[in-house]
């Protein structure tokens, strides 16, 4: 009766000891993907930032080149809002097809999960070890 309590005393201690484990490695890889996920999203933002300043400043210069090229400067303004108005409506139409599949392969590599075989081989590992220090003990 004895031994049945000192097993399932280091089958216990080990069970607890591996539930720390995957706990502290769970939360390591939340860090780790939050951390990515974060940095991405940033990089996203000030590349969008900047590429909408760069555009901003090209149309400026074609509106008044073109408004010197045609003699209207209020035309080429309605010119250039057209364009712009249908590169607008074709990211509308096609929004699915380029974000969300754009965002689902950013962000699917990040979280990644742990195949079963490598916690079995843990928890035994572990519940061996426990078991070989209680017996030299």
């Amino acid at each position: 009766m004895e031994e049945n309590k000192t097993i399932l005393g280091i089958l216990s201690s080990a069970v607890e000891e591996y539930l720390s484990k995957r706990t502290d490695d769970f939360k390591k890889n939340v860090v780790a993907s939050l951390s990515v996920g974060f940095s991405r999203v940033l990089a996203i933002l000030v590349i969008t930032m900047l590429l909408i300043i760069v555009l901003a400043v090209f149309a400026f210069a074609f509106t008044v080149l073109l408004g010197q090229a045609i003699g209207s400067l209020s035309g080429a303004a309605f010119i250039v809002g057209g364009v712009y108005l249908i590169v607008l409506v074709i990211l509308i139409l096609l929004r699915k097809m380029l974000f969300l599949n754009m965002f689902t392969n950013l962000f699917s590599g990040i979280i990644e999960e742990e195949s079963s075989s490598d916690n079995w081989k843990t928890l035994l590992l572990i519940i061996v070890r426990n078991l070989r220090s209680n017996l030299d003990a």
